[in-house]
């Protein structure tokens, strides 16, 4: 009888051992199936995304190339500045921007083709002071970009940076983003943030230093361009972020500075009232999913093109 009883007592397990295991597989199956729609699911929503991105910059590409050929500055009251949002779609909503890159000071123009660029150094120099951040930032700034490991007189080489941990070292190029600045001696998450607004960082085509457009630039970079130049006058020359210069000449024959004879210190290479370089935003809402994407565009006469792609901001 105690034989017997074991033996149901082994047949019970063995039959709740079975159904434990085919339920662990199917719950196992039912799980990869819903992962591997998912996965299915955001593979399509993302590759969708894609190509509405793709969109919204081929119209940013074409924004850009009307605004060149309607005039012949680029300013803040012009159709590119103006911010397109809701575009409703079947399955997703669109929405994107465009900035001009211009209106800040490129931090690759300080080394260019190996050799430090003075006027813009000096310019960079007189933002920091009125900023009023540490002044030895552009020498470090400056070490960073520089192939040579001879310090600056206020620079950081490896030197200072093997020591942290993890160490590293410098670029010995130029910037490719502008989060790049937070690896600089000397830049913590207050200066980084007080300077980005005010720097940005773009490729110098051809040795050529890109320049501020006047018309989109800030009050700040306005009043940098010489230290003759007082708070009031730089936020006259601001004009509320409405400044319409169609010409350098507008520009300088201003009355409140042309008694300066800025054009004579040639303040006229740091400055244009063309942009170049814009950013474009794409927002793709799909479902509860956000899809967002940056392209750095650049424009030549009529043309513009997507000259690189970035999950962050470039600005």
């Amino acid at each position: 009888m105690k034989t017997i009883k074991k033996q149901k007592g082994v047949a019970l397990f063995v039959a709740l051992l079975v159904v434990a295991i085919g339920t662990l597989l199917a719950t196992e199956i039912w799980f990869n199936n819903n992962l591997d729609i998912s996965r299915q699911q955001n593979n399509r929503a993302a590759y969708q995304a894609v190509h509405y991105a793709n969109g919204m910059v081929l119209w940013a590409i074409d924004v850009l190339r009307q605004d060149y050929e309607d005039s012949g500055f680029d300013n803040h009251l012009e159709p590119w500045n103006q911010t397109i949002t809701g575009i409703q779609l079947e399955d997703a909503v669109l929405s994107g921007k465009l900035t001009d890159m211009d209106g800040k000071f490129n931090l690759n123009n300080l080394v260019i083709n190996g050799t430090v660029n003075e006027i813009n150094l000096q310019y960079f120099i007189r933002i920091l002071i009125n900023l009023e951040l540490d002044v030895g930032l552009a020498d470090k700034i400056i070490d960073w970009m520089d192939v040579d490991q001879i310090p600056r007189p206020l620079g950081a080489e490896d030197s200072v940076y093997l020591s942290r941990n993890p160490p590293y070292r410098t670029a010995g190029q130029d910037f490719k983003h502008i989060s790049e600045l937070r690896m600089i001696a000397g830049v913590d998450e207050n200066t980084y943030s007080r300077l980005k607004s005010f720097v940005t960082v773009l490729p110098v085509l051809g040795n050529f230093p890109t320049k501020v457009n006047v018309n989109t630039a800030s009050a700040l970079l306005l009043k940098s361009l010489d230290i003759a130049i007082t708070q009031k006058q730089a936020l006259t020359l601001y004009n509320e972020g409405n400044a319409s210069n169609k010409t350098i000449d507008d520009f300088f024959n201003q009355r409140v500075i042309l008694y300066y004879n800025l054009r004579e210190k040639n303040i006229d290479q740091l400055i244009s009232t063309r942009s170049i370089w814009y950013q474009a935003e794409i927002n793709v809402k799909m479902e509860q999913a956000i899809f967002r994407k940056y392209a750095l565009l650049q424009r030549t006469s009529n043309l513009a093109r997507i000259k690189q792609w970035s999950e962050t901001a470039f600005d």
